[in-house]
């Protein structure tokens, strides 16, 4: 979004910021409404979703220019945005795409450029998806990435998600002090999943302004997801969790 409209204190450590929409970003919301959201809808299998969205990716959404990208066996991406050197500190970026679709490749634009303007190198590990693979691959797999960047003396300094990203974001942060390892200094949850316990069709009808997600494949991906465990966990839903003792968190969200 562009053109910050307003900032309204919330609390002593809290800001809300309200912002404008550009010509840009109405495009992209339709684009959203009316192609990706119908599709969402249409299309039952994860793997064609997959490669429909891996497309579109490739469509848009491009890599700082002057970055470096090393890319792992997996898929998994290290981007070096320009003027950071291999000593700079990692940003942890876990991508979203309701625990189904979505890969570092598709999210690498994006988390470039905030690497870019945070000054840090953006690590996306490749975890793996639902159905082939559900609840609890994606958070172990996540932690295992966490616990590995410690060991490699490369902590992150941030870790941030979008989606599906921002809760194995907050689980991972959650399970690493529990670990008693080295939490990052800040986390970004970037209109996180936090409670999928929820009604989902009734949430999705009192928020008619829902550009991007049809309540059908909310439905399908939860179920694909959890695979019948405890909707309250907090390892799906960490809404539920003790979340005192954790680092200074940005969310952003919308009232759509």
């Amino acid at each position: 979004m562009t053109l910050p409209a307003q900032a309204q204190s919330v609390g002593p450590h809290r800001k809300v910021m309200a912002f404008r929409p550009g010509l840009a970003d109405r495009a992209l919301r339709r684009i959203a409404r009316y192609g990706k959201k119908p599709i969402l809808a249409a299309i039952p299998s994860q793997k064609v979703l997959r490669l429909l969205f891996a497309l579109a990716a490739r469509l848009g959404g491009q890599i700082t220019p002057g970055s470096r990208v090393d890319i792992e066996a997996d898929g998994s991406r290290l981007i070096t945005p320009p003027g950071l050197g291999p000593d700079a500190p990692v940003l942890l970026y876990l991508h979203g795409g309701g625990f189904t679709i979505g890969s570092p490749a598709t999210h690498a634009g994006m988390a470039s450029h905030i690497a870019r303007a945070a000054g840090l190198r953006v690590y996306l590990p490749r975890y793996p998806l639902a159905p082939e693979a559900p609840f609890p691959a994606a958070p172990e797999a996540c932690l295992a990435v966490y616990r590995r960047l410690v060991a490699e003396d490369t902590p992150p300094v941030a870790l941030a998600g979008d989606s599906a990203g921002g809760n194995l974001a907050l689980v991972t942060a959650l399970a690493a002090r529990v670990e008693g390892l080295p939490l990052p200094r800040a986390l970004a949850l970037l209109g996180p999943v936090v409670d999928q316990s929820a009604d989902i069709a009734a949430r999705v009808a009192a928020a008619p302004q829902e550009h991007l997600i049809p309540a059908a494949w909310a439905a399908r991906i939860v179920t694909s997801y959890a695979a019948g465990h405890d909707l309250t966990d907090p390892r799906l839903s960490p809404i539920f969790a003790d979340l005192s003792a954790l680092p200074p968190t940005l969310i952003q969200t919308a009232e759509g």
